[in-house]
């Protein structure tokens, strides 16, 4: 299982973010690609490295989607990093609001479409991934179901977040393991990729009054968490794993800045050095 770092948001990340992510175990990253114009520094930016990328293609439209994915597939090319760079289509695109939302089948032909031009540029050496769905809910699996994106020659994208302890299961399962078998039954015999997964550290409120409190999860509960995630997905069989994220944000009551393996001033959380133990 290939162990990716969420980092860059589609930024080149400076050579020592790539050495210290290299130092830490992980072998690649994942990657946005905003637009086609900074594809080339943002493929050049790993495969200088010799790192794993997971290219993440947008696709709110289709028109952009197809010049990006030309983009990116060719600079893989140009760089002779066919087996090391992959495209992911879209990110969580069963999400409310988002524009696939309603049109998995929609969406499921953007897949389509990145994968026939990752095939023209490199004669199929460049793999394809679904977008990661947000989780492995009931309601994602249905959507994940009903793109049959299971019938395309490319791997299936998914996410694992949840608010409990890595060995609960999601609302709607009796187990864990019942989780994976929808994600089986909707990726039908495609391969699988966990592209997204991890908890933050911000304070948390459940319960009502007068039962009602706040609490966050600690680092080293986290670290904690993701080894058992990183464990269950692996027996399972899942392609790759990617860490969300490399950095802390500025904002510790925001939980999207408390996803980091990196604190804000720099300094490495536990959950950083979980490969090396």
């Amino acid at each position: 299982m290939l162990m990716l770092l969420n980092a860059g948001f589609g930024e080149p990340l400076p050579t020592a973010d790539l050495a210290l992510i290299r130092s830490l175990g992980y072998q690649g990253l994942r990657q946005d690609v905003p637009t086609a114009a900074v594809a080339a520094a943002l493929v050049d930016n790993l495969m200088a490295a010799n790192l794993y990328a997971l290219f993440v293609i947008p696709v709110a439209e289709e028109d952009a989607c197809h010049e990006i994915a030309h983009a990116v597939a060719a600079q893989i090319v140009l760089r002779a990093g066919a087996g090391m760079g992959f495209l992911e289509v879209g990110n969580e695109e069963d999400l409310s609001g988002k524009r696939w939302a309603r049109d998995p089948a929609g969406w499921a032909l953007l897949v389509r479409d990145v994968k026939t031009i990752a095939d023209q540029h490199s004669g199929g050496a460049i793999e394809v991934v679904s977008g990661g769905v947000s989780s492995l809910s009931r309601q994602a699996m249905g959507w994940l179901e009903r793109s049959r994106v299971r019938e395309l020659p490319v791997g299936v994208g998914y996410h694992q977040y949840r608010s409990t302890p890595p060995p609960d299961p999601l609302d709607g399962y009796n187990a864990r393991l019942d989780e994976f078998r929808a994600l089986r039954d909707a990726a039908g015999a495609r391969e699988t990729w966990m592209t997204e997964s991890g908890w933050h550290t911000a304070r948390r409120t459940s319960g009502c009054w007068p039962r009602k409190r706040t609490w966050a999860y600690t680092d080293t509960e986290v670290a904690d968490f993701l080894r058992q995630e990183m464990a269950r997905n692996d027996e399972v069989g899942a392609r790759c794993f990617v860490t969300y994220q490399l950095n802390d944000g500025a904002d510790p009551a925001n939980d999207q800045d408390r996803f980091g393996v990196r604190r804000a001033d720099g300094t490495l959380k536990p959950q950083a050095r979980i490969l090396l133990t």
